[in-house]
């Protein structure tokens, strides 16, 4: 029994973004757990046919295999696609991550919103999905109630790996340097909320606090480069802020050794990978109270607030309290976050059930 795997888009995927990023760890953690079985696939629209990804050569699925795909399209991107599947009998799967396009449209890709609405019905046609946290699974039964979807497949739950790295790979260490080093990682975006993360923070640099505030994503070519130009003319003025657009995995671990603490001011996840990756490395986070981190608790080093305005006093706090600090330490460190071995061993279970 084979799993074919969609890479469609993350194969051409110039740009790390959380999506790719989830598909890639996923694809490498089923690949480790089922070796030669695991064959990524990618759709090919113009012929009308899956073809293995590294050998180009066309695919035909039958009944006996499983179907798993993690990407965000809709069938008017990829005509065909469902009645090829449903054809050759094959279980197909989907991972679904959140309905932001349709709760947030003001701030979110003109495409992702057109699509969106087919892409949340399109998801009826896969014989099980699995979704990225509870707070998403009951989200997208919401949006198949008011779209009026009726014929809904069968239902779980996974969560995504914390493991940044493989430990047997890269030698780790989180000693924050002297000035403290203040981490937010995520696309440069409104629904990431930079802008008053950066608010927040100058009121601290305002009163005399001393501290970095690294900004670590690629720009949002829609939405970003008002964001941007904030955070450089903060820079201009002489705040300690620094933004980093281009970065590889290797250069964010550098950031994430040295950081005192992470922040993470999103407005709306699915999961919220940024929270529990930084977890998993033993740096606590201050994190928006977001329903898909609900699970996490202060006991995880993580501390959460509702508002901007509720930020300012938990970072003076990380700053000059020490024992504060280091109990936040001490836990994020203790804390058991899943790893992406688990979550490919979780859902292949579902998946070999069928």
């Amino acid at each position: 029994m084979a799993l074919y795997f969609d890479v469609t888009k993350t194969a051409s995927a110039r740009q790390l973004s959380g999506l790719t990023r989830v598909s890639r760890k996923l694809m490498h953690a089923l690949g480790s757990l089922l070796g030669t079985e695991l064959i990524p696939v990618v759709w090919v629209a113009r012929r009308r046919h899956f073809r293995c990804e590294s050998h180009n050569r066309v695919l035909t699925l039958t009944e006996r295999d499983v179907f798993l795909t993690p990407e965000v399209f809709s069938s008017d991107d990829r005509p065909g696609y469902f009645e090829s599947l449903e054809d050759s009998g094959v279980f197909s799967a989907a991972v679904f991550h959140d309905a932001i396009p349709i709760h947030y449209p003001e701030i979110t890709w003109p495409k992702s919103v057109a699509r969106h609405p087919q892409y949340l019905q399109n998801l009826s046609r896969f014989d099980h999905v699995f979704s990225v946290s509870l707070a998403s699974q009951q989200d997208l039964l919401a949006q198949w109630g008011r779209l009026g979807v009726e014929a809904r497949p069968s239902l779980s739950t996974i969560n995504l790996g914390a493991d940044f790295f493989e430990r047997s790979e890269v030698e780790w260490t989180h000693e924050p340097q002297l000035k403290p080093l203040l981490l937010n990682v995520g696309i440069i975006e409104p629904r990431k909320n930079q802008k008053g993360l950066l608010e927040q923070a100058i009121r601290c640099w305002d009163d005399g606090l001393a501290f970095e505030l690294h900004f670590v994503g690629r720009i949002n070519p829609h939405f970003g480069k008002p964001i941007e130009k904030r955070i450089r003319q903060a820079k201009k003025t002489g705040y300690p802020v620094f933004l980093h657009s281009k970065q590889s995995d290797t250069r964010l671990l550098d950031l994430y050794s040295k950081a005192r603490f992470t922040l993470f001011n999103s407005i709306a996840e699915g999961f919220g990978l940024p929270v529990v990756e930084s977890l998993w490395l033993g740096v606590p986070c201050i994190s928006r109270a977001l329903p898909s981190l609900t699970h996490l608790g202060e006991a995880s080093g993580c501390r959460f607030f509702e508002s901007d305005d509720e930020i300012n006093p938990l970072i003076r706090d990380w700053l000059a309290n020490e024992d504060s600090y280091t109990e936040a330490v001490l836990a994020a460190r203790a804390s058991v976050m899943g790893t992406w071995d688990v979550t490919a061993e979780t859902l292949w279970r579902t998946l070999e059930k069928r």
